[in-house]
């Protein structure tokens, strides 16, 4: 499975309540990552103030050397790129180099899609069209990346992304400021984002308030709920006078 994932699936485990009296409880991991959108060779100081993730925003082509001194600063951490891949052959010198996942466009040449052991990520037009969203679905995306995140976040903004997360199917990555606010990122996190990418200077306080969130807790809608089949009642009246009529 790549690193990119992984590390997603980790964070959307729904925490269980600890069973028996004076049960401990471990230290709830982190629900969101934060990730770090970087342009120079900052990575080991954003990773030394919590970033999961390190995004090098490249723009043009990446080297496999440059990825190397990446990788070498930050050994754990979860490493992406925002360049430009022709082919396979230059995707997998990437991850060979040390890359965790690509973000690409609709405009990249679909064989650099072809490497499988390298995550990807699509970076989202701003108002993506529902049938272009539901093709995604057969898509090897791991996540959506949105560069824009509402602001302030409204009912309406919400339901925005949740349409987005709904119909591809997919988790989101999306930017957000150092500042956001607790009761903001649990929104963005009811709605399928897995993860909020900010720059160099906010991650710290980024990352501690994804650390005070709740844990996250099974749906209401997930609760079982009985029902009969359609037909069954009217069935059984119908038995019903049967036995009236003997």
């Amino acid at each position: 499975m790549p690193k990119l994932a992984d590390a997603i699936r980790r964070t959307q485990r729904v925490e269980s309540a600890p069973m028996g009296f004076g049960a401990a409880r471990s230290a709830a991991p982190p629900t969101m990552l934060v990730g770090a959108l970087i342009d120079g060779d900052d990575v080991a100081s954003v990773v030394a103030a919590g970033a999961d993730v390190v995004l090098l925003n490249v723009g043009g082509s990446l080297s496999a050397e440059n990825v190397k001194k990446a990788r070498e600063a930050a050994p754990a951490a979860v490493i992406g790129a925002m360049a430009s891949v022709a082919d396979s052959d230059e995707a997998k010198a990437l991850k060979d180099a040390g890359l965790d996942f690509l973000v690409v466009s609709d405009l990249t040449p679909a064989a650099a899609l072809l490497e499988d052991d390298l995550g990807y990520a699509l970076a989202l037009p701003n108002q993506p069209e529902e049938l272009f969203l539901r093709s995604l679905g057969p898509m090897s995306f791991e996540v959506l990346y949105l560069a824009e995140t509402p602001s302030p976040l409204t009912v309406g903004g919400q339901i925005a992304l949740s349409r987005v997360a709904a119909l591809a199917g997919k988790p989101l990555l999306t930017r957000a400021p150092g500042d956001a606010s607790k009761d903001d990122l649990r929104c963005l996190r009811s709605v399928g984002v897995a993860g909020v990418i900010t720059d160099a200077a906010g991650v710290a306080a980024l990352k501690d308030t994804v650390a005070s969130l709740p844990p996250r807790r099974g749906k209401r809608e997930d609760r079982a709920v009985v029902s009969l089949p359609h037909g069954s009642v009217a069935a059984h009246e119908h038995d019903d006078d049967d036995d009236d009529d003997e």
